[in-house]
């Protein structure tokens, strides 16, 4: 069986959560694991020392310990731990989530099969009153198509770092991830293996996602870094397809309102009606407004 590289970047987690998290790897049934953890924090001499020694606690898995000069953001870590790794895949894993033990194995099995570079999956969101919920994106589907790229132009549907099982040359291939990006650096990378490479959906949950008062109030300047460059970078794609065009500005119209960046939220609405005026989509936030008022109420 090939080897898969697990990459796990951390950046002042406390070791218990960051513990939590190699736990999952190790307790993977799928054997040929290698661990490649990156320590973005180096000036936390005690927490850098703390990692080190509970490290030394497994024995079953060669594990690499990598600390950054200093701290240069989760996806130059992902990065320096892409350059360090040597199996055949990759995956990454953040270091406040949580692998279901046969993760690895069933998305190993599924892109073997269907000869894919990326194989995704749903997972479970877990938040901090200990509410549990299962999240299967809307867009994502089972089996192999032509226009997964074009789809992916959308919204995100592959979702965090944590999810898929990546083959590294096809990873470094395309560059690995872009430290230029203030978000969206996950859809980046995803965008630019779909282009040349085939992925595919594990319709199963794998992964727990821990929920943070951080990652929920997100800089909403920052996502509109992310936003706005994809755009940019691939407008020959979107106005060309009036349709997809018009769905990413109410989906990214949506994200807005949903972080009440109100300003945010008129600007894109507007240009998504002028992009394409009789659009179902164009009502896009009304009905997820709705979905999630049903959600709430548990109908």
């Amino acid at each position: 069986m090939d080897k898969i590289s697990c990459i796990v970047t951390t950046y002042m987690r406390p070791i218990s959560i960051l513990q939590r998290a190699i736990n999952s790897i190790v307790n993977q049934t799928y054997p040929n694991l290698e661990i490649i953890v990156v320590n973005d924090s180096p000036q936390l001499t005690d927490l850098l020392e703390d990692i080190r020694v509970m490290l030394t606690q497994y024995d079953s898995i060669p594990i690499t310990y990598l600390v950054q000069s200093k701290n240069m953001g989760a996806c130059q870590a992902r990065n320096t731990g892409i350059e360090h790794a040597t199996g055949k895949y990759v995956a990454f894993l953040d270091d406040d989530d949580e692998w279901f033990p046969d993760k690895l194995e069933k998305q190993y099995t599924l892109i073997c099969k269907e000869k894919a570079a990326l194989v995704y999956c749903s997972h479970y969101e877990i938040h901090g009153n200990g509410t549990r919920k299962l999240v299967k994106e809307e867009l994502a589907r089972e089996g192999i198509h032509e226009d997964e790229f074009e789809r992916l132009l959308l919204a995100n549907f592959v979702g965090s770092t944590s999810y898929p099982l990546l083959s590294l040359d096809a990873v470094k291939s395309v560059g690995g991830f872009d430290t230029n990006l203030k978000s969206s650096q996950d859809h980046d990378l995803w965008l630019r293996i779909a282009e040349k490479n085939t992925i595919v959906y594990c319709n199963e949950p794998l992964v727990n996602y821990y929920c943070s008062e951080e990652s929920i109030s997100s800089n909403m300047i920052n996502k509109l870094q992310g936003f706005n460059y994809l755009l940019n970078k691939y407008k020959d794609y979107y106005y060309l397809n009036k349709n997809i065009y018009n769905y990413r500005l109410n989906y990214i119209a949506f994200c807005c309102l949903k972080n009440r960046y109100y300003k945010g939220f008129v600007f894109f609405t507007f240009q998504a009606v002028k992009s394409k005026v009789f659009s179902k989509y164009n009502i896009m936030f009304l009905i997820k407004l709705k979905n999630k008022m049903k959600e709430k109420k548990g109908f």
